[in-house]
C-alpha cells in the first residue's frame, strides 16, 4: 500500500471506533456534506441520516469490524472495498452479519473524507 492507501485504512479503522462511541461530531467531520450512501436495504441516505443515527438512543452497534480492506488511491480520490461485520439494534428490531461495502473517499481542503458509500448483505457462499 503506499502512503494514501495507509492513511484511508486509518480512517477507516478510526470511524469504526467513532461509531462504536456514537460520536457524531467526530463522525461528521470525516463525511463530505454532500455525502450520499446505499444503505442495505438499497435505500439512498444523506449524511444528516448517516450521522444523525448516532444521536438516535434506540440505534446501538455492539459490533463493528473491517476485514479484507482494498483500496486503490488515484490522485485525490481513492475507492475502499472490504467486508464490514455489524451487529445492532435499532428499536426492536435486531441487525447483524456480514457485508460488502465501498467507500468512495475524496481529498478536501479539510483532509480525506468519504463522499459516497454502499453496503450490500453477503450471501455467506459469495464470501
Amino acid at each position: 500500500m503506499n502512503e494514501i492507501e495507509v492513511h484511508i485504512l486509518s480512517l477507516s479503522r478510526n470511524i469504526v471506533e467513532i461509531e462504536l462511541r456514537r460520536d457524531s461530531e467526530a463522525l461528521a467531520a470525516l463525511i463530505c456534506d454532500d455525502y450520499v450512501g446505499v444503505d442495505p436495504s438499497g435505500t439512498l441516505i444523506d449524511k444528516s441520516v448517516s450521522v444523525g443515527r448516532y444521536s438516535n438512543p434506540d440505534f446501538q452497534l455492539t459490533q463493528h469490524g473491517l476485514d479484507d480492506v482494498h483500496i486503490s488511491s488515484f490522485d485525490e480520490t481513492a475507492i475502499e472495498i472490504g467486508i464490514m461485520n455489524l451487529a445492532g439494534r435499532l428499536g426492536s428490531f435486531s441487525f447483524g452479519g456480514r457485508y460488502r461495502y465501498t467507500h468512495f473517499w475524496l481529498k478536501t481542503p479539510e483532509g480525506w473524507k468519504v463522499r459516497a458509500s454502499q453496503l450490500t448483505p453477503l450471501n455467506e457462499r459469495a464470501a
